[in-house]
């Protein structure tokens, strides 16, 4: 699905477009950047909480092993 977009966004803006659709085009694009900037921070917190996760349990394993 994500190809598609891509080559129709591609066709748009090599072809005299009306600029409504080259706007609507260009907001696509924007959402698309928003949704993956996103998911780029969701996986760094997922990254995170899983390194302190770790930390915490070699914690443990020294106190109490």
């Amino acid at each position: 699905m994500h190809k598609i977009i891509e080559l129709i966004s591609n066709f748009l803006y090599n072809k005299n477009a009306p600029p409504f659709m080259k706007v609507h085009v260009h907001r696509m694009n924007l959402m698309k950047n928003q949704i993956r900037q996103k998911f780029q921070s969701f996986e760094i917190l997922k990254e995170r909480a899983a390194r302190q996760k770790v930390h915490f349990l070699n914690h443990l394993i020294k106190r109490f092993g």
